[in-house]
């Protein structure tokens, strides 16, 4: 391996970053699912054990996604191919869970019939408003994922990797 620093495109370092913010969120969120199934007593959340065998797992996906994250985000900063290729995959299901949310959100907001139905502690807004700002947060979160699938497929972010992998290659 060469003592040569290899030079990351801005491009891949905020998408390092913005990566990374995700993983962190979604770590902050998974800690505090877990917390809230195993710790807490509330009477919302049933003791049915497949219920909590359930959401466990979904929790153990997350985990293990976060790592898969945390890994990437590493290998984006050192140039590795297959850290492009990780993102880029990242990246289709990011467009795809968050797609399908926001779709799910919209979907929701016409067939519930109480979009326009005021929030109690401040009149002017509705429901519907609330799920058009989450419906429109979801959107911005997909568009995260287009923009990696895209930019980590177009040739100069793909040959910036192939010469980063050839430098480091004795």
């Amino acid at each position: 391996m060469s003592d040569e620093r290899v030079r990351v495109p801005a491009g891949v370092a905020v998408a390092a970053v913005v990566l990374g913010l995700m993983a962190f969120a979604g770590l902050l969120l998974t800690a505090g699912s877990s917390i809230v199934l195993f710790v807490t007593h509330n009477p919302l959340i049933p003791r049915i054990p497949v219920v909590r065998l359930t959401v466990a797992g979904l929790d153990a996906l997350t985990l293990a996604l976060i790592i898969l994250a945390a890994c990437t985000v590493i290998g984006l900063f050192r140039m590795k191919i297959w850290a492009r290729y990780s993102i880029a995959l990242l990246g289709l299901l990011d467009f795809l869970v968050f797609g399908l949310m926001t779709l799910g959100v919209l979907i929701g907001r016409v067939k519930s019939g109480m979009a326009s139905m005021p929030i109690p502690t401040n009149p002017h807004v509705t429901l519907g408003d609330i799920l058009l700002g989450l419906a429109a947060f979801y959107a911005v979160l997909a568009l995260i994922g287009v923009w990696w699938m895209i930019y980590f497929n177009a040739r100069p972010v793909r040959q910036a990797f192939a010469d980063a992998e050839a430098r480091l290659t004795p």
